[in-house]
């Protein structure tokens, strides 16, 4: 069962995530955004419904991009 304030946590997690950068998260290199990525998987923002899409559109990269990313941690590249 996924609860509807997960997704919302999700959004202030981004949100905050934005403030510490002092930028739009769309802006960060792909260095940063592979960071926030793992950063982001270890508070499981990947089991929220939707958040592989709302961190893709949060970061301007694709839905590929982000899995790469994960596979990427997982692989310990």
């Amino acid at each position: 069962m996924r609860l509807p304030q997960l997704a919302e946590s999700l959004d202030h997690i981004l949100a905050a995530l934005e403030r510490r950068e002092g930028r739009p998260l769309a802006d960060l290199d792909r260095r940063a955004k592979q960071e926030v990525v793992r950063a982001l998987e270890a508070r499981g923002a990947f089991s929220v419904r939707h958040g592989v899409e709302t961190v893709a559109s949060a970061l301007g990269v694709s839905r590929f991009t982000v899995y790469n990313y994960l596979n990427r941690e997982k692989s310990g590249q």
